[in-house]
């Protein structure tokens, strides 16, 4: 029988482990699991999936599904926590805001924008949202030995908490002049978080769409590929959840 069964993602004692890697899609969960050995659902709660599996190295991993946005990240990150976690690693998509970031790129972030309010809950805004550096440097070195170097990029990035952006508010000119790599909507949670709590946390995203040109948008019908079955941005999730796995075994050996 489960003990202190958390509320939200029903995992208990003994479910969640040091490493955890989480993901928007609740489908990319098996996805990543199945990259290791011994996958294994722990709980399937509200739509949010948790697994339980085993790197090629042996070490064990949490990988968890959080929704989309800050939000329902802020209720997963801290239930995870609660339970043991101490590096809590992003794995998902973004929309490039520098016009060299398309899709099918990765972007691995050193830190990021605020432009939401859920990480206020854990320090001011003038705090900074930064991974933390051993992981950035991993993940950016494991994933430039997957993909040619013009698809890996570093810097900053936008974590906002509103997807459709209303026009009179757009400030991509403004983002795009600052030199801000690509837009998502959890990461500067995570990073903040991760920074107050005294654990440790990166992202690595997979470009699917540039807010300039090419993007995620209505499709004519449901015939129509999504900008998510791209061949180039299917490889890049696929490299970017092999990077993680070969990070994590890399830093466990440290």
């Amino acid at each position: 029988m489960k003990t202190r069964v958390q509320p939200h993602l029903r995992v208990g004692e003994g479910d969640v482990e040091r490493f955890v890697i989480i993901t928007g899609n609740p489908d990319r969960v098996p996805v990543i699991a199945s990259k290791m050995k011994d996958p294994e659902e722990r709980a399937r709660y509200r739509g949010l999936v948790t697994y339980h599996a085993y790197t090629p190295k042996g070490n064990p991993v949490t990988i968890s599904g959080t929704g989309m946005g800050v939000a329902s990240t802020h209720i997963c990150i801290e239930e995870l926590a609660n339970l043991g976690a101490k590096a809590i690693l992003r794995l998902g998509s973004c929309g490039g805001i520098d016009p060299k970031v398309i899709t099918g790129d990765v972007v691995v972030p050193t830190a990021c924008v605020r432009d939401e309010r859920a990480s206020l809950n854990y320090a001011p805004i003038e705090y900074p949202a930064v991974a933390s550096p051993v992981w950035f440097l991993t993940l950016h070195e494991e994933i430039s030995k997957m993909l040619p170097a013009d698809r890996v990029h570093a810097g900053i990035c936008l974590t906002t908490d509103i997807y459709y952006t209303n026009p009179a508010y757009d400030k991509l000119d403004l983002w795009t002049r600052a030199r801000v790599k690509c837009v998502e909507m959890e990461s500067s949670l995570v990073f903040t978080f991760a920074s107050t709590r005294g654990l440790d946390a990166a992202s690595i995203l997979s470009c699917d769409g540039n807010l300039h040109g090419a993007q995620k948008g209505e499709q004519k019908d449901e015939s129509e590929k999504s900008g998510e079955q791209d061949p180039l941005i299917i490889e890049a999730i696929e490299k970017t959840v092999l990077a993680t796995i070969s990070s994590i075994d890399r830093i466990s050996d440290a």
